[in-house]
């Protein structure tokens, strides 16, 4: 039964073994019995099959004559794919999920990173601000209670050298330090401005030459007129005063409109002096002469007040100097003192008959007897005390006949101790013994 070949006498095909009706042309196979209905069913599909469908043995036969009433299908029929109740294919592969939620991810990551980053600039920027609006408090405040120059700007910086010129004008001159304007570049000073008088110009000159970071200094401030010319100085006269110079004015120039038109060519004749004008005259001279005494005297307390207060800004700026000169040379020394702490040694001599141990901390040395005769002559000496820190603690010379080792290096655990054992037991008698240690910082 497995190597039998089964074909259909109606088109020729090979059927399967179990099989009993061909698919094809719906022929029944030869021995097989079908149920009564199945046999009519089978009947119905038989006659629509070879209503649509041409046999295969048909095609075989010569010639072929195809009958198209017989075999072609029926007219005006339309066939239709059956629905699909589901998509074929997904809208997403769990590949393409993945990305996107990976990329959705990194856009959220992205947007929170720049907000961070605007938030810290935005606090960086309040911060610069406050500190800027709080230094600058500072510099008025300390300007308005004690203004004093900056006793060492840092060369070639700019903004620290014209804060100091800045100080220094304006502890000079507190009242006139708004007629002065100067500039800086390349470590020269620009002085401008107005000057009441040659003194206060050399004075601005001197404080600001003493500064620390000023090249030179260029001076061209302007001494006033009516201070640089005592000669043509202004009489300051009262009110009453003041009235009486402009009625004789008055009086002058009328005068002067009723002289006839040939007074130029007539003799003037001799006229007697007046004595309320010559008086008025006399008096309007001594209050000028006053007035220009009183303006001496105070210009010479004002020179001589801006010559104490040079004196006592150029001392001010000479104990700063001496004041930094010494904090420099205590700061070296603490550097050297630093530096040369980096090591230390220690030197120990006594005569030892047993066993003693040696307890050093700081700049003490202690002797802690074990056994034997108690020691004598002990002698200790420290180039530097033992730091409070870990150190390496070495026997750099020894001399004694017995057996001399450390037993304990410094530490936090026994209180930067060190210890160091002498063993002289096993010889007869007491013998000197010298050791010297040298500890350097780990």
């Amino acid at each position: 039964m497995a190597s039998e070949t089964i074909l259909c006498k109606g088109c020729g095909i090979t059927l399967v073994p179990l099989m009993k009706v061909c698919p094809r042309c719906g022929e029944v196979r030869e021995g097989s019995t079908l149920p009564n209905t199945q046999a009519a069913e089978t009947g119905d599909m038989a006659k629509s099959a070879m209503a649509s469908v041409v046999p295969a043995n048909t095609l075989r036969q010569e010639p072929f004559v195809y009958d198209e009433d017989e075999y072609a299908p029926a007219r005006n029929v339309v066939l239709l794919s059956p629905e699909d109740s589901k998509r074929r294919f997904p809208l997403l592969t769990g590949a393409q999920i993945s990305m996107v939620a990976v990329g959705i991810g990194l856009v959220v990551l992205a947007i929170v990173i720049a907000i961070l980053l605007w938030r810290q600039q935005r606090r960086d920027v309040l911060q610069s601000a406050n500190a800027a609006a709080t230094q600058m408090q500072t510099l008025s405040s300390a300007v308005a209670v004690t203004p004093s120059p900056n006793p060492s700007p840092t060369p070639g910086d700019d903004s620290v050298i014209l804060e100091s010129v800045k100080s220094a004008l304006m502890a000079y001159n507190p009242l006139g330090f708004t007629r002065y304007k100067f500039e800086l570049k390349d470590g020269i000073v620009t002085i401008n401005g107005e000057a009441e008088h040659q003194p206060e110009k050399d004075g601005a000159e001197n404080v600001v030459r003493l500064l620390v970071g000023v090249k030179s200094v260029v001076n061209n401030l302007q001494v006033k007129p009516s201070l640089a010319n005592p000669a043509g100085e202004q009489v300051k006269l009262n009110l009453a005063e003041a009235t009486l110079l402009d009625d004789a004015l008055r009086r002058q120039a009328l005068e002067k409109e009723n002289k006839p038109a040939n007074t130029e060519l007539q003799m003037p004749a001799p006229q007697r002096p007046d004595p309320q004008r010559e008086a008025e005259r006399q008096r309007r001279e001594q209050l000028a002469v006053k007035q220009r005494e009183e303006d001496a005297a105070m210009r010479k307390a004002a020179e001589e007040k801006i010559k104490r207060e040079a004196e006592e800004y150029e001392k001010r700026l000479e104990e700063l100097r001496n004041v930094e000169a010494n904090r420099r040379a205590r700061a070296e020394q603490a550097r050297l003192d630093t530096a040369s702490l980096r090591f230390g040694t220690i030197a120990w001599n006594g005569i030892v008959d047993g066993v003693d141990e040696i307890i050093i901390s700081g700049s003490s040395a202690s002797v802690r007897h074990v056994n034997g005769n108690p020691p004598r002559e002990v002698r200790a000496s420290f180039s530097a005390p033992v730091p409070r820190s870990p150190a390496d603690v070495k026997l750099v010379g020894i001399n004694g006949r017995g057996l001399v080792d450390i037993v304990q290096q410094p530490s936090a655990a026994n209180g930067y101790t060190i210890i160091v054992r002498i063993d002289d037991s096993s010889k007869g008698g007491d013998k000197r013994y010298e050791f010297t240690l040298r500890w350097n910082l780990q």
